[in-house]
């Protein structure tokens, strides 16, 4: 069993999503758990080459197969993450994922 998001990282943003989406974020599905991910590795990567970046921005700007309703639920909670709380739910993500913590179906 995995540990709860909260205990990688715990900010207002990951509490809205604790509240969303279950408190391993088991709501989402391994796909939505797979995007997101890769989009917070690309988000870090181009914040810390370019301080403006969101994370919107990187979703406009990274090829995504038609993200759904909750990955989109989750970037808008997500807009402004701080880097440093990006880092802990990439942890996060990659335990849950580790240990198929996600739920079943997708596009």
């Amino acid at each position: 069993m995995t540990k709860p998001t909260t205990y990688y990282v715990q900010t207002p943003e990951i509490d809205d999503l604790s509240r969303c989406f279950g408190s391993q974020l088991e709501e989402l599905t391994r796909e939505d758990k797979l995007g997101l991910r890769m989009l917070l590795g690309t988000y870090l990567y181009l914040k810390e080459v370019e301080e403006e970046w969101t994370l919107d921005a990187v979703v406009t700007e990274t090829p995504l197969h038609e993200p759904s309703e909750e990955l989109e639920e989750v970037i808008d909670i997500l807009e402004t993450i701080p880097p440093d709380a990006a880092e802990g739910l990439i942890e996060a993500l990659t335990a849950q994922l580790r240990h198929g913590n996600a739920r079943r179906g997708g596009h």
